[in-house]
């Protein structure tokens, strides 16, 4: 279902799973509360109409969905109902070991054959082709060109060989342990070892609590070649896999293929393992777990009601998945009223419900708090759920949840055409795996249209308590330092919240439009196009410039974006502490008349959000809406330049937030690396200096406030850019009444440079920091450069080339990391000068090799070059990437943003054959000569203390 993506816990998300690598017009009648209603027939919900499911005589199940978006592209996946939580007590780790083995050799693409296919077709490793394994699920994701018959062919085989056809080559298995103990490696800190402490506790006596998916590094190390077979041999079969396609293709020519391919797939045998549904057990008792780590830097509370999972496939299923989802919005929205206030009791909290894992959901509430603040915190979660109980919602808090939940289906039914595939690969994975139903997005706006009058103060009201009825567990995580309370006192602290007079919510006064009267219009003087790219540029009365590219990529999407020269670089640097948080506190007060809070009341229904940013060599605005609230976009910029608001209530509650994480932040190895590496690039430059808690302390609103409103105080210098689906001559009204009447002093400001410089010769920075076996290289080549579009070109293909080769050398010959970047850029200002930086992780003992294996691979394209079919993977990749680009409004938007700051020709941005041509052998070599220098680059290593080099 179209809201599945707004539920569910992220944390368990990310710490169980692991992976590789015109618009339509929709009328719908008002939203109000109806106190009788006749109660929803509970049918189940049908698969949307377009989606085409068939099951195979061998138990395999297909879905193909054809789909426009992005053009000429096709998701090609494989689904498989099988995760970690269904490994033997040997196999821990192997489920997701197996997946990575989909990749390094099958039946048809021997070794690394799969994925120098695929690059060569323009496919990207990471992007394109990937791989997650979870406690209950492993799902392929491939999307392939549409355009090549043969590609789609071979898309839709290599499915077929993963489900069948892996081959498991010896020496194969053995180099990936090492890229795949990278990746248990690299997930390896303060988190990690929290949620190996609380596992247990959450899945209180369930099999989940044994099975991290990742798994445990002495089976990944030493598993022989038959554990990590058994168990694709036992899972990996047709009644257990779904192949999903969707995209730009002919979708009876695509279900052929699959039935061509896959009906060939043995079913599985009699005596197959049944695949179980794995329980948590159900606990009387309230748990608690309390736990610290020296490396944590923030301490959190949650409060999690856990419950037997439950579906998402009839009428009646839906209604009770919106109603906790109102419910959620409204304690929520609370929630962060709360933590707005001066001495807020955490620094942020939320609600939510969704699913823990396939056989449980849960109801939980979460907060950060200051390190001492564990039972203020926690008591506050508790009190507010109280006075939902006691006193109930009040009916303008439902009546703007009800408006924000039909506005998001309303505008999902808006974006179907245009929505990318990968979005219903999704939905479908999910209603193939979890049963969870997929009406298409028209019918779930009737539902929600018809079923949002239905929901009372009453029945709402009521939800918490019901929610709340389940296996309760007290979670406690935090730094070291943490006032620790014992589990008595969390226990005893519900009785004590319990006996408080609690009293009921204020939701204060009635909305009020953003602005009451429109400013005099300024208008436009001077009108230019750009035909090629339907670009037209208008320069309004006070010297503002609009360029406007109106779009069919979106439906329901319009983007913006402001700037101007200027920015902290401007700034004295007695003030500068203060200067550079100006964007940030005073956003945190709102704008004109309304406080975060009120403005957040007075968009309810809206989809737009604008922010201003204060850089350090510009000022910018940004901003997206839906072309319905474009008018409310367009006066929330008006109000950024002319009705900033100072709040010293907002800004206090922000500075305790600020004082709290700068507090604990070198306590993470990998913020003191980064912090520490940084400084020393810049040689401990005034401007580069981190946030202390000494800095936070002295932050002072007024200069604050005096800044921001200085950087804002013209708008004759600044351009705005819009993309998206827009209308010419609304957006010229509105342009001329909230840009045009935008205050203008001409003042002709530029920035400033600061003069921040890098170290010459070779530099090196080892810091030692950490308890894990892990370690972090840097590698940062650096120098003057002048720009040019070629300059700038060979930097960029020297990147693509040099990550492709060592992700071939470091990973998957060496098995020494699990991922590697390398990328260079040629900068025009402050200065023009270039940096290609090389990083990766891997375990200390392998930091010396790793990096002796990085320079001697860029010493070889200095003196070979580059083979030729790295030159046609680059070139064949670029063309892929810039096909998709071309239909993307953000795309558009920051390009045309990088034109018209550096005074470029806008056409340029469609010249790109010209570039992808001069990718050659020679001028790799080159520019790997004129760049990578062995004579000036920062080296910094990030190492555990207990291997210093």
């Amino acid at each position: 279902m179209r809201f599945a993506a707004f539920v569910g816990l992220a944390s368990f998300a990310v710490l169980s799973a692991a992976s590789c690598g015109p618009p339509a017009t929709v009328v719908t009648p008002p939203v109000a509360s109806a106190s009788v209603q006749k109660p929803v027939v509970d049918a189940p919900l049908p698969l949307d109409s377009r989606v085409k499911r068939g099951v195979l005589a061998n138990g395999l199940t297909y879905y193909v969905l054809q789909h426009k978006k992005p053009e000429h592209r096709a998701q090609v996946w494989l689904a498989v109902n099988a995760g970690s939580v269904l490994e033997d007590d040997d196999q821990r780790g192997l489920a997701h070991f197996v997946e990575h083995m989909g990749f390094n050799g099958t039946t048809h693409f021997p070794k690394q054959a799969l994925v120098d296919f695929l690059e060569k077709s323009g496919v990207a490793f990471g992007a394109d082709l990937n791989a997650y394994t979870s406690f209950d699920e492993t799902v392929y994701t491939l999307q392939v060109p549409t355009d090549k018959p043969e590609l789609l062919n071979k898309a839709v085989s290599v499915l077929r060989d993963w489900s069948e056809n892996v081959t498991f080559d010896p020496v194969e298995v053995e180099k990936e342990r090492g890229v795949v103990l990278e990746e248990w490696r690299l997930g390896r800190g303060a988190g990690m070892r929290l949620f190996d402490k609380q596992a247990p506790v959450l899945f209180h006596g369930s099999k989940y609590a044994d099975r991290i998916t990742i798994g445990k590094p002495e089976i990944i190390k030493g598993a022989p070649r038959d554990t990590l077979m058994r168990f694709y041999k036992d899972w990996y079969r047709p009644n257990l896999m779904a192949v999903i396609a969707v995209g730009d293709f002919d979708p009876a020519e695509m279900e052929n293929k699959i039935k061509e391919q896959f009906s060939t797939l043995k079913a599985a045998p009699p005596q197959a393992r049944a695949r179980p549904a794995v329980q948590v057990p159900a606990h009387p008792t309230e748990l608690v777990s309390i736990e610290t780590d020296p490396e944590a830097t923030r301490t959190e509370v949650s409060i999690t009601t856990k419950m037997p999972h439950r579906p998402l496939a009839t009428t009646g299923d839906y209604r009770r998945a919106i109603s906790e989802r109102l419910f959620n919005a409204m304690l929520g929205a609370r929630l962060d009223e709360i933590r707005r206030k001066p001495n807020a009791p955490f620094l942020f909290a939320g609600s939510h419900t969704g699913a823990m894992v396939r056989t449980e959901d849960m109801f939980a509430q979460s907060a950060a708090v200051k390190e001492g603040g564990v039972q203020e915190g926690f008591s506050a979660l508790l009190e507010e759920m109280l006075r939902v109980e006691r006193h109930g919602f009040v009916a303008s808090e439902l009546e703007r949840a009800k408006s924000d939940v039909l506005r998001t289906f309303e505008q999902a039914v808006k974006q179907r055409d245009t929505e990318d595939g990968r979005g219903f690969a999704r939905e479908i994975v999910r209603h193939f795996l979890q049963d969870e139903a997929m009406p298409g997005p028209e019918t779930e706006l009737a539902l929600v249209t018809k079923m949002l009058p239905t929901f009372t103060l009453d029945e709402l009201n009521r939800l918490g308590k019901s929610l709340a009825s389940g296996s309760r567990v007290v979670t406690v995580t935090g730094p070291s330092t943490m006032a620790k309370p014992t589990e008595a006192a969390i226990l005893a602290t519900t009785k004590t919240v319990e006996a408080r007079d609690i009293k009921p919510y204020d939701d204060g006064g009635p909305s009020v439009p953003l602005m009451t009267d429109k400013p005099t219009p300024g208008p436009v003087v001077a009108t230019r196009t750009i035909p090629e790219l339907g670009i037209t540029e208008w320069t309004l009365k006070n010297g503002v410039r609009v360029v406007v590219k109106p779009t069919d990529f979106k439906n329901d999407e319009v983007r913006m974006t402001a700037f101007a020269p200027g920015g902290t670089s401007l700034a004295p640097d007695a003030d500068y502490d203060t200067d550079k948080f100006a964007d940030t506190i005073v956003g945190q007060g709102g704008i004109g008349a309304f406080d975060a809070t009120a403005l957040r009341k007075a968009l309810a229904g809206k989809v737009v959000g604008v922010s201003a940013r204060i850089g350090e060599l510009t000022e910018d605005v940004s901003g997206t809406a839906s072309p319905s609230d474009l008018e409310s976009m367009f006066q929330l910029v008006h109000l950024s330049f002319t009705a900033p608001r100072r709040d010293e209530p907002a800004f206090q509650s922000w500075r305790a937030r600020e004082l709290d994480a700068a507090k604990n932040r070198r306590q993470s190895p990998e913020g003191v690396f980064h912090e520490d590496l940084g400084l020393f690039a810049t040689q401990n430059h005034r401007r580069r200096q981190p946030t202390t808690p000494e800095i936070v302390e002295k932050l002072d609103l007024d200069k604050a406030f005096a800044f921001y409103k200085q950087r804002f105080a013209d708008a004759s210098g600044f351009t705005f850019v819009f993309v998206g689906n827009l209308d010419l001559e609304r957006t010229k009204t509105l342009a001329e009444t909230y840009l045009g009447s935008l205050p203008s002093l001409q003042r002709k400001d530029t920035w400033h440079d600061v003069n921040v410089t890098r170290p010459r010769g070779v530099a090196k920075k080892v810091i030692l920091k950490g308890s894990e076996p892990k370690a972090s290289v840097v590698l940062t080549f650096h120098g003057n450069e002048t720009w040019s579009r070629d300059n700038d070109n060979d930097m960029r293909m020297l990147g693509e080339v040099l990550h492709i080769r060592l992700r071939e050398i470091l990973r998957e010959d060496m098995g020494g990391v699990y991922g590697v970047g390398a990328s260079g850029a040629v900068t025009r200002r402050p200065k023009q000068q270039f940096t290609f930086t090389v990083s990766f992780g891997c375990a200390p003992e392998n930091v010396d090799k790793l990096e002796k294996a990085t320079f001697d691979e860029i010493k070889a394209i200095q003196t070979n070059g580059i083979g030729p079919e790295y030159i046609a993977k680059v070139k064949e990749l670029r063309r892929r990437a810039h096909e998709t680009n071309l239909k993307e409004n953000t795309y558009w938007l920051r390009e045309l943003e990088r034109a018209y700051t550096f005074g470029d020709d806008p056409k340029l941005i469609v010249d790109f054959d010209s570039q992808v041509d001069k990718v050659t052998s020679d001028r790799i070599k080159a520019a790997a000569k004129k760049y990578l220098s062995s004579t000036q680059y920062i080296l910094g290593e990030l190492r555990p203390e207990a291997h210093a080099p």
